[in-house]
């Protein structure tokens, strides 16, 4: 081989060509790993887990991306950019780039970068474009559990939308563009310096609270509160009990910090699906979270640690009254449940009640972020399944 190399280099001793072309190879398997693990389209991008997206910080955008949303654009901005209000939010404030642009507009569809779709509205997929074109990011969008991503129709299954979509967008962590109902993060160095300690028991005066519109749900969460109801009480605002508080989304039920428990029991028991039940009406009330829905190890994954009750824990609704009898009668033992916000704190960021909404960021930090060839869901069902993502529940009623 090294005669070989002589004919364009005649005068290099073969002993150096050798080292020479060595170094050569390594240095360009170095460059080439470097490069792939930079640039290559990856095929999930996470962007609200950790707190740091994905895209670096010093990323300079290429280009302006526009991004649509199909069908439901107004309902969207309601929901997400106005909290039902009148006061409409940037839906690219707090961005880490600022290079994309919202449309609303159907027939200006074909001129988007990517098209978002909120399935918990689509009535089927022949309500979609007709055309998909090549270079367009089509996502699938639900913040509902997989036994309740059809509101509009129950005609149709995950499977009716197979070969559609390139990303998904969910509560999840492992969904293309996560947008979580609430995060867990870490203070900085000012956070911790400033922390100053609190009793939180002294200002409680009332139990236990609830407060539902949605008197369902298959894991027997409104059976569950009828059994603990006979035990502690248990003050039951919205349409599933005799207490008001103001209306969904808009004007927030503040008399819950009043309690020094709220029972943040979701209607579904699915991976990850931890609503802002926990992460609005518990933790920014500064009340004690006791959860049901998600498994528990979810709870201790995506939650600050000792800062919830899982019913799991409890044999019987009458155990766990016991638990809270004794939480209220010892102040330091309630207290602990606060431990961590020594070290962590929680951020809201899906719209409401005027909490920042971070959806759209972070499809354009993905649409910066990604290259390449987008992937398809050809087996959208194996991604998002009721029968494997959600579980049995773990107490029923005597009947």
């Amino acid at each position: 081989m090294c005669h070989e190399f002589r004919g364009w280099i005649p005068r290099m001793p073969c002993r150096i060509l050798q080292k020479n072309v060595c170094a050569f190879l390594l240095s360009f398997a170095i460059v080439s790993l470097i490069f792939l693990l930079l640039y290559s389209p990856s095929q999930s991008y996470k962007t609200s887990y950790p707190l740091k997206s994905a895209v670096a910080e010093g990323l300079k955008p290429q280009k302006n991306f526009t991004v649509h949303v199909w069908r439901h654009g107004e309902r969207m901005k309601r929901r997400f950019l106005r909290s039902y209000g009148k006061t409409e939010r940037n839906p690219f404030e707090f961005c880490t780039v600022n290079n994309c642009q919202l449309s609303t507009n159907d027939s200006l569809v074909y001129g988007s970068d990517a098209v978002l779709f909120h399935l918990h509205q689509t009535k089927g997929p022949e309500t979609l474009p007709v055309y998909h074109p090549p270079h367009q990011i089509w996502i699938f969008f639900t913040d509902e559990s997989p036994l309740h991503t059809f509101l509009a129709t129950k005609m149709y299954s995950m499977k009716d939308y197979n070969g559609l979509f390139n990303w998904s967008m969910t509560y999840r962590s492992d969904s293309d563009v996560p947008v979580p109902y609430g995060r867990t993060v870490k203070l900085t160095a000012t956070e911790m310096e400033h922390f100053q300690e609190k009793n939180y028991a002294l200002s409680k005066r009332r139990s236990v609270a609830i407060l539902g519109s949605n008197c369902g749900g298959q894991n027997y969460r409104w059976d569950y509160v009828d059994e603990l109801q006979k035990y502690i009480p248990v003050d039951i605002y919205g349409g599933c009990g005799t207490r008001t508080c103001p209306g969904h989304f808009t004007k927030d039920c503040s008399i819950i910090s009043d309690y020094k428990f709220y029972l943040a029991f979701e209607n579904s028991n699915c991976k990850e699906y931890i609503t802002e039940k926990l992460w609005w009406n518990a933790y920014h009330k500064e009340t004690v979270p006791i959860v049901m829905g998600a498994p528990k190890s979810d709870y201790e994954r995506l939650c600050p640690p000792h800062s919830f009750i899982h019913t799991s824990d409890f044999q019987s609704p009458s155990d766990l009254a016991k638990y809270l009898e004794f939480l209220m009668e010892n102040d330091s033992a309630y207290n602990s449940y606060f431990e961590w916000k020594k070290r962590y704190k929680i951020l809201n960021e899906h719209g409401y009640f005027n909490s920042p909404s971070l959806h759209l960021c972070r499809i354009c930090e993905a649409l910066n972020h990604k290259a390449g060839v987008p992937k398809i869901y050809q087996h959208l069902e194996s991604f998002w399944n009721a029968k494997t993502d959600c579980y049995e529940a773990t107490w029923k009623p005597h009947l």
